[in-house]
């Protein structure tokens, strides 16, 4: 396996990561495209798209948190070190979710529209995902 891509001096690099940014930024690359293509403002992807990647980074630590609660509860500050790793997928999910259902009743869009959209972009960042997961070992 190979957990680190790159590595200078002190500055890591770690596979999981990268795929991770690289799933998140065809998922969204990929929305925009689809939103231009039945008439949904770009912009709209975007921001909904970062409040998304924010609620997940938060849901899935916080799943993972709850989840090993002994490894963190002599050393509270560590919750906060995600880069260590411990990331939960489905508390991402659901965060990114009704962060994603506040927004659309926020700026009132066609919730099925939107979903169609959004849909394929979940599924490649998944992926990317798991093939971080993959070469993390």
């Amino acid at each position: 396996m190979y957990p680190v891509l790159l590595k200078f001096g002190d500055l890591t690099l770690h596979t999981y990561g990268v795929m991770l940014a690289i799933g998140f930024f065809l998922g969204v690359v990929l929305a925009i495209r689809e939103a231009r293509r039945v008439g949904i403002d770009s912009n709209l992807i975007l921001d909904l798209s970062f409040y998304a990647l924010i609620a997940a980074l938060i849901g899935s630590r916080l799943f993972y948190v709850l989840g090993n609660w002994e490894e963190f509860k002599g050393n509270p500050v560590d919750i906060f070190k995600f880069w260590r790793g411990g990331l939960v997928f489905y508390g991402g999910l659901i965060f990114a979710f009704l962060v994603g259902f506040w927004y659309i009743r926020q700026y009132r869009l066609n919730f099925s529209k939107l979903t169609d959209v959004m849909a394929p972009s979940i599924a490649i960042g998944q992926a990317m995902g798991r093939l971080g997961c993959f070469f993390a070992g």
